[in-house]
């Protein structure tokens, strides 16, 4: 093995990969509480921050009981997955590199708006009622920003 290639497996590439890693964003991070609050409801406790694998998501639980609302960061390709999976994706303009919308995901009476941005995609779900769609764009403008 070459001092190059020695260095490029050693050393550069292991660097490029924990810097990706490292680039994801925290997903309770991509909205301020005060944004959902202001948008959604008021909370109920804390957003909870959880994570497995190349998936990390924050869930928020709200004073009334009845709004739910979910933050998912994972790699660029979920998207793709999402969409293969989607029994009716909406394609969303204006929102990072590619977006979409799909309600009623297996059945869960969710929202789910899944934006890619270089190397994240990002899900927003919110959970079906009045204004859902519209309330999840506004929290998605403000995701996008801090990603």
């Amino acid at each position: 093995m070459t001092r190059t290639r020695y260095i490029l497996s050693c050393i550069v590439l292991p660097l490029i990969a924990a810097t990706a890693m490292a680039a994801q964003p925290e997903p309770c991070s991509l909205v301020a509480t005060a944004e959902v609050e202001q948008i959604v409801g008021k909370l109920k406790v804390v957003p909870k921050a959880d994570k497995e694998g190349d998936a990390a998501w924050c869930n928020y639980e709200f004073v009334n009981g009845k709004d739910a609302m979910e933050i998912w960061v994972f790699p660029a390709d979920a998207i793709e997955r999402a969409r293969k999976k989607a029994t009716k994706p909406v394609s969303v303009k204006g929102l990072g590199d590619d977006a979409l919308m799909e309600r009623g995901a297996f059945g869960l009476g969710y929202v789910d708006l899944y934006i890619k941005k270089g190397i994240t995609t990002i899900k927003l779900a919110i959970k079906e009622s009045i204004g859902d769609e519209e309330k999840l764009k506004a929290l998605a403008q403000k995701a996008v920003g801090r990603f």
